[in-house]
């Protein structure tokens, strides 16, 4: 019986990205991000054994991005990230960050 479930999680969402196909996406989020930080969480993609392990990276992948670019810059790489994940973290948690408010000096 565990065999039985463990086979039907398994083939629940094929078309589902794997371990080493997030890892890739994650990887090109960062790949103008070179300093320490950055390093650091390219070693945490590395050694991540699970999908969830990698979700909870993308706060660290988003602040590596904005230090190099701009928080509206890191958002917009974190966001497209989140298909990546459809199939292994709940649908609830898949929302976008909202997008920074700019200020508007007129």
């Amino acid at each position: 019986m565990a065999n039985s479930l463990f086979s039907r999680r398994q083939t629940a969402a094929p078309d589902r990205l794997s371990l080493e196909q997030i890892r890739e996406r994650l990887y090109a989020a960062l790949l103008d991000c070179k300093d320490m930080g950055a390093q650091r969480v390219i070693y945490r993609i590395n050694v991540a054994a699970t999908p969830s392990e990698l979700w909870l990276l993308r706060s660290d992948l988003h602040q590596c991005i904005a230090r190099v670019h701009d928080q509206a810059e890191a958002t917009r790489r974190t966001n497209l990230l989140l298909d990546a994940f459809e199939g292994w973290v709940p649908s609830h948690q898949l929302k976008l960050i909202p997008e920074p408010v700019r200020d508007s000096q007129t």
